[in-house]
């Protein structure tokens, strides 16, 4: 964690500023102008209105702010953030492909599995490469530029025979044990007897630990607010791990939505399409967030019922990465169906939730169909920008050219959180679309 985030991110970050120890860039051409650190560092701000609060803290801004960076802030900012926002910045590309080149050996050592082939071949000899370019990009061969090597840059080498003695680095790293020292500290509100405050803290939370244990009162006994807020949701019958949190109305569904509800169950179920209105009632509950959290999940907010509002310093957490059945031969209608899943982005408007009086079906002495409760999400698209997106991040228009047609799934069929990273450049407002990584989500996992 504090190899690379805090040390050869902090150092490059120098490097690029022309803040790197008094050095120049020597016969390098790595340097960014002072407008395009601002620009980013103005970006760095941007994004933390639109991204996700469980993807972590505000990133600052880099150009005025880089001395609130911790090691949770370089992570977020190497691994979400510059991707995007140094994608086309340098006067060469070989300094981005070599930052992105470190970003996906981060990724892979944060990786919650590797395989020990992998990580003794691949990854070894990816961490050697690396390294020297790094040398011929930035030290230049040139002993008076020796500082641009400290030790860390060396110690690069030795992370695969770390993973390999030790395992995964999300097994040992020091984000958990950060985290539960800021949430001791907290604890304390006496500034002349502060220790005994931590010892009472320490003491309560063992004895909070053991009586889970003991009596299998985990969720019961969990006191962290997502968990008191998912305890307040709503449960469905058919979807466990799911909770439906306010807020909550009972309305009649528009006529547009209506009608998208109806195709979804004709396209889904075996039903007689003659008389689809009936499996739509008149009444349907309206929800404005769904919880995923205690499956390991996210919670999402619903935009139609969750404002978000950048004044008020809110955080938006309603775009998501989700799949659904597309018919292969939609375009020919003389061939038969093919559905296959397809993974799209878009936002959540909403999720309903109402009865389906689906015909009963029985097949091979067992039900294959019957009346249930559907718990539905309404879902805005986006149409993916292809001439800036590449094969890692999608990027998609600002306005109504970006938007693409509602979409109803089976909220089983969302798969997670994504952030909205502005992308820079001439012409509309773009978004990049990012994903966390999966271990920095079980670094919140745990932390609860």
């Amino acid at each position: 964690m504090h190899l690379g985030p805090e040390n050869l991110i902090k150092n490059l970050l120098g490097l690029w500023t022309g803040d790197f120890k008094g050095l120049n860039e020597g016969t390098g051409e790595y340097v960014l102008p002072q407008a395009t650190v601002t620009a980013i560092g103005d970006e760095c701000v941007l994004a933390g209105n639109t991204t996700p609060s469980a993807f972590g803290a505000r990133v600052p801004n880099l150009a005025t702010q880089r001395y609130y960076y911790t090691a949770e802030s370089y992570t977020l900012f190497t691994t979400l953030l510059a991707p995007i926002l140094l994608r086309g910045r340098f006067r060469k590309d070989k300094y981005y492909n070599h930052f992105l080149d470190l970003v996906d050996i981060f990724n892979d050592c944060m990786a919650m599995s590797l395989d020990r082939e992998y990580v003794d071949t691949e990854l070894r000899m990816r961490s050697v490469e690396w390294v020297q370019l790094y040398e011929r990009y930035y030290y230049q061969y040139d002993p008076s530029r020796l500082s641009t090597c400290p030790l860390t840059i060396h110690a690069l080498l030795h992370i695969p025979d770390d993973i390999l003695n030790a395992g995964p680095m999300c097994c040992y790293w020091n984000y958990i044990t950060e985290r539960w020292v800021g949430f001791l500290v907290r604890s304390s509100k006496s500034r002349k007897n502060p220790y005994a405050s931590f010892a009472r803290r320490i003491r309560e939370i063992a004895q909070n630990s053991a009586i889970k244990v003991r009596f299998q009162l985990h969720n019961e006994l969990n006191l962290s607010e997502s968990c008191a807020e998912d305890r307040s949701g709503v449960a469905v019958a058919g979807y466990p791990n799911i909770r439906l949190l306010k807020p909550h109305l009972r309305q009649s569904p528009t006529l547009q939505l209506r009608k998208s509800l109806q195709d979804y169950i004709q396209r889904t179920f075996r039903v007689d399409g003659t008389d689809i209105k009936q499996y739509v009632p008149d009444i349907i509950s309206h929800w404005g967030k769904i919880s995923f959290r205690l499956g390991g999940g996210d919670k999402v907010d619903g935009t139609d019922l969750v404002r978000y509002s950048e004044q008020n310093g809110s955080r938006d957490a309603t775009f998501v990465k989700y799949s659904r059945q597309v018919d292969r031969n939609a375009r020919s209608h003389r061939r038969d169906v093919a559905w296959y899943s397809k993974v799209e982005y878009g936002q959540l408007l909403r999720v309903v939730q109402f009865k389906c009086p689906l015909p009963l079906i029985w097949e091979n002495n067992q039900v294959t169909q019957e009346s249930k409760t559907l718990l539905l999400a309404v879902i805005r698209s986006v149409k993916l920008d292809k001439s800036r997106s590449t094969a890692d991040i999608p990027y998609f228009k600002d306005g109504p050219s970006g938007a693409g047609p509602i979409h109803i799934i089976n909220v089983d069929e969302i798969s997670c959180l994504v952030a909205r990273v502005p992308d820079h450049g001439a012409g509309p407002r773009r978004w990049a679309l990012a994903e966390r990584h999966d271990a920095m989500g079980a670094v919140d996992n745990e932390n609860e």
